[in-house]
């Protein structure tokens, strides 16, 4: 961690705030940071990364989407779920207008959008999406694949949680 931020540190000296190696070590330092369980820190370099690549890269760019999942995925750490679910229901609308269904970054988006559901009490939305995101992972995965199994491990989980069975 105190590596990350030396480089981040560096680099905020050394280059252009809208540089995208600078803003990939804040976005790597952000991850680094949630893993350590320092959610707020992660938000709050996220949201600064996202704001300089919202006046920087179109809104379809995938490195823009990407860090809006990352900063969806610690909103809903940091209890912010509403913010996590409107940003992650952005990121899945404009990658379903430039990736295929069975894309592994839609996958994922629509998996975390599905938490961010959970979170919010749309146990129904959540579990409804989840079982999409299964259904392709189990066409496009083996059944040891670490997505597919995650995928139904958090599907099993909330219909447990619902009451619900499939």
């Amino acid at each position: 961690m105190a590596l990350l931020e030396q480089v981040v540190e560096i680099r905020g000296t050394t280059l252009a705030a809208d540089h995208p190696i600078r803003l990939l070590s804040q976005h790597d330092l952000a991850i680094a940071y949630r893993a350590n369980g320092q959610v707020k820190e992660a938000v709050e370099l996220l949201e600064q990364v996202v704001k300089i690549k919202g006046t920087t890269l179109a809104a379809d760019h995938p490195d823009r989407l990407a860090t809006q999942h990352t900063l969806g995925t610690a909103y809903d750490a940091n209890g912010q779920v509403k913010e996590a679910v409107k940003l992650l229901e952005q990121v899945v609308k404009i990658r379903g207008t430039t990736l295929a269904a069975d894309h592994p970054d839609q996958l994922a988006s629509q998996h975390a959008l599905a938490i961010a559901y959970k979170s919010n009490g749309k146990v129904k939305e959540a579990v409804e999406l989840l079982e999409q995101v299964v259904g392709i992972k189990r066409f496009k995965y083996s059944e040891s694949h670490p997505s597919r199994v995650v995928s139904e491990e958090t599907l099993s989980f909330f219909l447990q949680q619902s009451g619900s069975r499939s």
